[in-house]
């Protein structure tokens, strides 16, 4: 450190001793191809292949049984594991008809953008405003927050740094969806947004 405290960098060798030990996944996940490397059979078994070979897992999962209908596709999965548990991620898409412009009642523009969330106007020529002043507000005292955090440069200003930005995304996420549920509401769920 300098007189003024703050941390001077240098650059330092390093040898390759580094390389003899092991490679450690803080987080561990596998990606599976369906049919390939997991599959699911009746009566809830899920058939996933392994090193050791393939297992068969019973799950249980409120809700799936939607699922299993016939009319979805399912994809790739993903295996994470999160602090004591395993979890499963299974991509699931479903063919749907094309849009008929008969099915819509209503006709809504919207326009994106930061002073104003949302802009919408209708058929009917109303115009419907959705402030964004206080987001805004928010999103500069991240950005304030981040830069002083930044400037730090220590081990825990970069914990917190991350920490941080997955608080605004779930947050901005969270507006996202208050804007979107309030206009469906607003319009009616037969309702054809552009």
């Amino acid at each position: 450190q300098d007189r003024y405290g703050n941390d001077i960098w240098k650059n330092e060798t390093r040898t390759l001793d580094w390389l003899w030990h092991p490679i450690n996944f803080k987080r561990p996940q596998l990606d599976l191809q369906r049919n390939r490397d997991w599959s699911l059979k009746d009566n809830h078994i899920m058939s996933i292949n392994t090193v050791n070979g393939r297992i068969k897992v019973p799950f249980t999962c409120q809700g799936f049984d939607q699922y299993l209908n016939g009319t979805w596709e399912f994809g790739m999965a993903k295996i994470l594991h999160v602090g004591n548990k395993w979890y499963m991620h299974i991509s699931a898409t479903k063919e749907l008809p094309d849009y008929l412009k008969e099915q819509s009642q209503h006709v809504v523009g919207i326009d994106r953008g930061l002073r104003f969330l949302a802009t919408a106007y209708d058929e009917h020529g109303k115009t419907l405003f959705f402030q964004g002043q206080e987001a805004l507000r928010k999103r500069r005292k991240f950005k304030r927050l981040r830069q002083q955090l930044q400037s730090r440069g220590t081990k825990s200003a970069k914990r917190r740094l991350k920490k941080i930005g997955q608080r605004e995304n779930r947050w901005m996420t969270d507006i996202n969806h208050q804007l979107s549920k309030t206009l469906v509401n607003r319009y009616g769920a037969d309702t054809l947004f552009v």
